[in-house]
């Protein structure tokens, strides 16, 4: 099951997660136990059969000017233990309040609705301050497609506890 689980990666996932799954800019690493929408057996299949449509709306305006962007993502680069600007940490702490509904007070995300953790150092996109205001500023979309009609339930079932593996290694006697 494990080498029929590793042919359906390599044919229908490596491509943008790469053919050892540590993911690519955009596309999640599936080797560590950072999971956007968990990472139990049921939910990776749940995943796998329908897909997922992550996204998250430009925040610029709701924060309001350039330098209310630029105080958030030193907030946000802060929360990981980055180095950040601490008068600029302040400020971003302040106005941190527009991104609570999804990411929560704790900044620790959301696996319902698939928004990160912040408090980590594992960034989908990059974790510059440059790369987070142009995250603040534009937004993301994400689109896994959906594969279980193409591959149907068995087939998504042996992919789906391949995944779950990856990140769960066996330990070997």
């Amino acid at each position: 099951a494990h080498a029929i689980g590793e042919r359906l990666f390599l044919t229908y996932c490596a491509q943008c997660h790469g053919s050892d799954a540590r993911g690519n800019k955009g596309f999640p690493n599936l080797t560590d136990k950072d999971w956007l929408y968990g990472g139990t057996p049921e939910l990776i299949k749940t995943t796998i059969m329908h897909g997922r449509n992550g996204q998250m709306p430009s925040m610029a305006a709701a924060l309001g000017s350039d330098e209310d962007v630029a105080n958030v993502a030193q907030y946000v680069l802060s929360l990981s233990g980055s180095t950040a600007d601490p008068i600029k940490v302040v400020f971003g702490k302040a106005k941190f309040g527009a991104c609570m509904a999804c990411h929560g007070a704790d900044a620790h995300g959301n696996q319902a609705i698939g928004s990160p953790n912040l408090t980590d150092k594992i960034w989908l996109y990059g974790g510059s301050a440059d790369t987070i205001m142009e995250t603040i500023r534009k937004g993301r979309n994400n689109t896994m497609p959906a594969w279980g009609d193409f591959l149907g339930e068995a087939k998504v079932h042996v992919l789906s506890a391949y995944v779950w593996s990856l990140s769960n290694p066996q330990p070997t006697h």
